[in-house]
């Protein structure tokens, strides 16, 4: 995943299950916090018992359950969660 301009995807099913695309890297996680390198930027999910079920490094593919309740992207000032669930 060395081309930043790849594009990522998430998907957020029930907010209890989340799927991403384009995952570089896991820089910390723990049952509230998941810290993601996803094409070059931070990213910070925010939630309740969240485990990584897959994280493939070679294919970019994160899988996690849990409840979700917050994604940030580095540089948002609002979370990408508050703007979807208006």
């Amino acid at each position: 995943m060395d081309n930043q301009n790849e594009l990522s995807k998430i998907i957020l099913e029930g907010q209890k299950r989340l799927s991403m695309t384009g995952v570089s890297s896991v820089d910390g996680f723990s049952e509230q916090v998941l810290k993601l390198t996803v094409n070059g930027k931070k990213v910070l999910i925010n939630g309740n018992n969240i485990k990584i079920t897959v994280f493939n490094k070679s294919t970019g593919l994160l899988n996690a359950d849990g409840e979700f309740n917050q994604i940030k992207f580095e540089g948002q000032k609002t979370s990408i969660s508050k703007r979807l669930f208006k």
